[in-house]
């Protein structure tokens, strides 16, 4: 039977555990994540923003002042060579960068390896969730797009796809680290579509592009036999890996400017493998979620094999497309035969929502689980059932709702994992960053001008020029 009083979402609890982990320090089991600062900004940021619509009542929790001076911590982390650090004890000071090149016969900026890409996009969308309705055009002052965006073109493999750091290493050059991830794909895409605009080779602002078709076709290849996507195609599928990948192409054909909410992406409906077998295997990260047993006498109820709680239909059909209320809870997980997780609401439900096929989760159901088992007495989301709640889950977990259309909450985008309002920011933040670069690049050209001039009018080089110009 169906629950008598559906569980429903506490916005002021959820509220009260946000303004907890903004205030407070952060218990001492994240002490693993102090190389991620970034992200956990963002997490909270963000699970802040989805929590308080525009025009909602309540007392924003993050006054001017304290913006700025995240805001400020922020583009603290920007690297003189491109990118964003992801917490501040791996900024140096400005003269730590200098260092000169051997093989170059130029100063290089060898702790670039410090920049990585993934703290890079939790930079930009911090700047964007940090930014007024008023002030949303200036969000991204200070990020230094041409340099970011060819910092970005320099971590692209030749086979397509993206490492996480650069690195010089003596005697061999560059080198990209970082394993073969889908994820660094996506976030790849996510900051070329937040920074590049339609910015044509030859105009003014235009930066060189990474290789698009080329990333395109790495991360199709990595569609496995069942549908799914992983690092290969001969490794188990994982939804993480397959959000990323959807998400990924959907950007890289999203157009610039007021995309709608589910913008169909060309490249991945004409070349997939299997779009079919892709649903399928998205469909069937469900299963009946059943009520554990009292464990056996001597067994410990917190081990995994005890854990474990899954009950699959006779058909995908039979659960994706069923409301039947003997369906009190629907489970999400990532992989086959694992358990419930929060993460994978997101992961899952975010890719069929950008593929438009929201209607393959059995939304009620779900949502109970979620509400009825994941969601803390304190607040947030816990990864499984009688877990304390984390700032990633508890982001999460409130990003599906508000894809989903959770009341009292912000519509988030799916492929971008922000509020719809935030990304409307960071359209207009873009235009006003790429007219800069407009500006600086018809200033600098009418500079040079200006100098050819002057040359052919004297015959020769001013010694200030010479010296200018071989860098004394």
């Amino acid at each position: 039977m169906a629950d008598p009083e559906p569980p429903t979402l506490d916005i002021d609890r959820h509220l009260k555990y946000w303004k907890m982990c903004l205030r407070s320090p952060l218990p001492g089991a994240y002490l693993s994540n102090e190389g991620n600062r970034m992200a956990l900004a963002y997490f909270i940021l963000n699970s802040i923003t989805i929590l308080t619509p525009s025009g909602s009542e309540r007392t924003p929790l993050i006054p001017p002042e304290e913006k700025r001076q995240i805001r400020e911590w922020i583009l603290f982390h920007q690297h003189p060579g491109g990118g964003f650090s992801g917490t501040s004890s791996l900024v140096f000071p400005l003269y730590v960068y200098d260092e000169w090149d051997s093989e170059a016969g130029k100063r290089s900026l060898e702790h670039s390896g410090l920049a990585n890409i993934a703290a890079t996009l939790f930079a930009l969308q911090l700047l964007a969730l940090l930014s007024d309705e008023d002030n949303a055009e200036d969000a991204f002052k200070g990020v230094d797009r041409p340099k970011l965006l060819r910092w970005l073109k320099r971590l692209q493999r030749e086979d397509g796809s993206f490492g996480e750091v650069l690195r010089l290493l003596p005697g061999k050059g560059w080198f990209i680290a970082g394993g073969n991830d889908m994820r660094y794909c996506y976030v790849a895409t996510a900051i070329r579509w937040m920074l590049r605009g339609d910015v044509k080779e030859g105009e003014p602002g235009w930066v060189e592009d990474f290789d698009t078709e080329s990333l395109a076709g790495y991360i199709l290849k990595t569609q496995t036999y069942d549908g799914g996507f992983a690092g290969s195609s001969s490794e188990e599928p994982h939804a993480g890996y397959a959000y990323c990948a959807i998400s990924a192409l959907t950007l890289l054909d999203r157009p610039s400017e007021n995309a709608p909410a589910h913008h169909p992406s060309a490249t991945l409906r004409s070349h997939i493998r299997s779009m079919p077998g892709l649903l399928h295997w998205l469909a069937s990260r469900q299963f009946v979620y059943l009520e554990p047993p009292p464990p056996p006498p001597g067994q410990d109820p917190d081990e995994e094999d005890y854990q474990v709680n899954f009950l699959l239909p006779a058909s995908v059909a039979s659960l994706a497309l069923s409301e039947d209320d003997s369906q009190t809870y629907v489970g999400l997980n990532g992989r086959c035969n694992k358990c419930a997780d929060t993460c994978y609401y997101w992961w899952v439900g975010g890719a069929l929502a950008s593929l438009g096929r929201e209607e393959l989760i059995a939304r009620e159901p779900a949502r109970r689980f979620l509400l009825g088992k994941m969601q803390h007495r304190i607040g947030g989301f816990a990864k499984n059932p009688g877990n304390p709640p984390d700032v990633y889950h508890a982001c999460f977990g409130l990003a599906i709702l508000g894809v989903m259309g959770e009341e009292g909450l912000n519509r988030v985008d799916s492929s971008l994992a922000v509020p719809v309002e935030t990304v409307r920011k960071i359209e207009r933040a873009r235009r006003r960053l790429v007219e800069g670069d407009k500006g600086e690049g018809k200033a600098a050209r009418l500079a040079s001008d200006a100098v050819s001039m002057g040359l052919g009018s004297v015959g020769g080089r001013p010694s200030w020029l010479v010296g200018v110009e071989g860098g004394a």
